[in-house]
C-alpha cells in the first residue's frame, strides 16, 4: 500500500513539474520583457510602448513596479522599428512621412497584441496597453485596432499616432487612462486636447489625470495613478 501511495505522489509531482514547464514564456514569443514575478503563467499582459529615441528597455521600470501589483502579469516591451538619435522610434516623427510609417506602425502594435495573446494563452480582455510621449498614440492603436478590443489603454503624455479605429460595434470598448504633467515641456494641452479629440471621434471616452509636474515623463504621482489604474483593470 505504501508503495502504491509513493507511486501516485511521485506521478503527481512529474505531472505538476510538467505542467509548470510548459507555461509560456516571453521569450517563446519572440519579444522583449518580463515573465510574471509570480513564476506562474501569465493570467495578464501588459505590452508596452517607449517614446521617441527611447528603447524598450525604458519601459522596464515600470512594468517591475507594476510586477508588485500583478505579479501573475507578463509585460512586453519591444524597440520601435526605426533607429534615430542613438535610440529607437516607432515612426517618422518629424519630416516628410514618404513611406508611411506611421500608417505601418499600426500593423506592428496589432501584431504585437495578437502574437502575445496568441502564445502566452492569454485573452484580450486581460490585457492593457501603455505607452509614453510618441509609444502612447502606438499604445491606442495596438488596443483598439485588434479585433477584439484590450481591456484598457494607459497614455503618458501620448501623442496621436494614427486613432483611426473607431469602436466594436456591441464589443466592449476599453477603459483610456491619459496621464500628463500640467508643466510637461514637450507635451503640451492642446496635444493632449487632440488625442482627446481623435479618441472622441472613434467612440471612446477618456479619463485625464493631470498631475503636478515639469518634466516630460510623469510625476511619480502620475506614474502611481497609472500603477493603480491598470491593476484595478486587471484585478490586482
Amino acid at each position: 500500500m505504501r508503495k502504491l501511495v509513493a507511486a501516485v505522489a511521485m506521478v503527481a509531482a512529474v505531472g505538476l513539474g510538467a505542467g509548470a514547464a510548459s507555461a509560456q514564456k516571453v521569450a517563446d514569443t519572440g519579444m522583449q520583457g518580463l515573465d510574471p514575478a509570480s513564476g506562474k503563467a501569465p493570467k495578464q499582459v501588459v505590452v508596452m510602448f517607449h517614446g521617441y529615441t527611447q528603447t524598450g528597455m525604458a519601459m522596464k521600470p515600470l512594468a517591475q513596479e507594476l510586477a508588485k501589483r500583478l505579479p501573475d502579469a507578463a509585460f512586453i516591451f519591444n524597440d520601435g522599428p526605426m533607429t534615430v538619435q542613438g535610440g529607437r522610434s516607432w515612426y517618422v516623427l518629424r519630416g516628410e512621412d514618404t513611406d508611411n510609417t506611421r500608417g505601418a506602425v499600426k500593423k506592428v502594435a496589432v501584431d504585437t497584441v495578437n502574437k502575445a495573446s496568441d502564445i502566452l494563452k492569454v485573452p484580450h480582455d486581460r490585457i492593457v496597453t501603455i505607452g509614453f510621449s510618441q509609444g502612447g498614440g502606438v499604445a491606442f492603436d495596438a488596443g483598439t485596432c485588434v479585433t477584439g478590443d484590450v481591456k484598457a489603454v494607459v497614455s503618458l503624455a501620448g501623442i496621436v499616432a494614427n486613432g483611426d479605429c473607431a469602436s466594436e460595434k456591441g464589443g466592449k470598448t476599453p477603459s483610456v487612462l491619459i496621464v500628463h504633467n500640467d508643466k510637461d515641456p514637450l507635451v503640451g494641452a492642446d496635444r493632449i486636447k487632440a488625442f482627446q479629440d481623435k479618441l472622441i471621434a472613434g467612440g471612446y471616452t477618456s479619463k485625464l489625470e493631470e498631475v503636478a509636474g515639469e518634466a516630460h515623463w510623469p510625476s511619480p504621482d502620475g506614474i502611481q495613478k497609472a500603477v493603480d489604474f491598470i491593476a484595478a483593470q486587471l484585478g490586482g
